[in-house]
């Protein structure tokens, strides 16, 4: 007696000799492990196969007993009438695999006789089959990715302009020089990187240092008397006085003891600080003649106790005129 056993993986049916029932097995197409089950009592010996609802049937040898393990499929879902209406209850019901009679008689079946077993060849070609269905997806991505008409058209004009600018840009361009002429060309270039480089900062150097020569050699250099600082304010009713010449004459014209006078120009808040010299801050210590002006050269009255003062050498000097 045959076992008929259907893989649960790949649908296959399979034959199965009666005595391996209860062992362990394996689908030699689908690799999917199963128990052998027990042979049905009723099993009237009809053996049909078939193939699952919407699936195409694959040609397969039938009632081959095999010794497990195995790696070749050993039965495979025989080929049946692909009708629309193909009703699996008849095959049951009749033993062989029938259409109605609404649907049309297919040809003549090519289907592979029971007791053959599948040659390598048929199963390569299965598989290239199946190895076909899965790239045609690829293939229509392929084609809606395929650039169409107009964008084929749009890069050819893009080339074309670019292609025309290039000729553009190459007959505006200057005409390729002589020898003798590139050579004058890298000589003048030599000059230019020659006087940016060197010539010039040269040049600059040579200006500052000679200026500095120049300011220090025409100085004039202080060498009197030591100068104390001297400053103070000048107000008129109690409000500053700006642009009032302030000066420090000595008390005798000739005297040895005073030679230098000091003078000043009050800023807007009344200050002077007097100048003996150019440069110089300060008076020599000694006594002193004040006389005020005012912006214009007209002098001021000096009050009596502010007409002499007095620079000392050690005292602050800081003095105040009130008009």
């Amino acid at each position: 007696m045959t076992i008929r056993f259907t893989c649960p993986g790949c649908e296959s049916v399979l034959k199965i000799k009666d005595e391996k029932a209860g062992t362990d097995a394996k689908c030699p197409k689908c690799k999917r492990p199963f128990v052998v089950p027990q042979p049905e009592d009723d099993d009237d010996g009809i053996e049909i196969e078939v193939a699952p609802s919407g699936k195409a049937a694959a040609p397969a040898p039938a009632d081959l007993p095999i010794d497990l393990p195995v790696d070749m499929p050993i039965e495979l879902t025989p080929e049946v009438p692909a009708g629309e209406e193909f009703d699996p209850a008849d095959v049951l019901n009749s033993g062989r695999p029938v259409a109605r009679a609404s649907a049309p008689s297919p040809a003549a079946s090519q289907s592979v006789p029971p007791d053959r077993r599948p040659s390598i060849a048929e199963l390569m070609k299965d598989y290239e089959s199946t190895k076909k269905k899965d790239k045609s997806p690829k293939k229509a991505e392929s084609a809606k990715s395929a650039p169409s008409a107009a964008e084929t058209t749009s890069s050819a004009a893009d080339v074309l302009a670019r292609s025309y600018q290039q000729k553009r840009d190459a007959a505006s361009a200057p005409p390729p020089l002589s020898r003798t002429d590139a050579r004058a060309a890298e000589q003048r270039a030599v000059a230019i990187e020659f006087v940016k480089s060197r010539l010039l900062p040269g040049l600059a150097a040579f200006f500052v240092v000679a200026w500095g020569y120049s300011w220090y050699m025409n100085r004039e250099i202080y060498d009197g008397p030591p100068l104390f600082e001297v400053s103070g304010v000048v107000t008129k009713s109690g409000q500053p006085l700006a642009g009032v010449r302030v000066e420090f004459g000595p008390e005798a014209p000739g005297s040895e003891d005073q030679v230098l006078q000091a003078s000043a120009i009050t800023d807007e808040q009344g200050r002077f600080r007097l100048s003996a010299f150019a440069g110089q801050y300060g008076a020599p210590a000694g006594n002193y003649v004040v006389g005020l002006s005012d912006q214009s050269g007209v002098p001021l009255q000096v009050p009596e106790d502010d007409v002499r003062k007095t620079v000392s050498d050690t005292a602050p000097n800081e003095f105040e005129f009130k008009l």
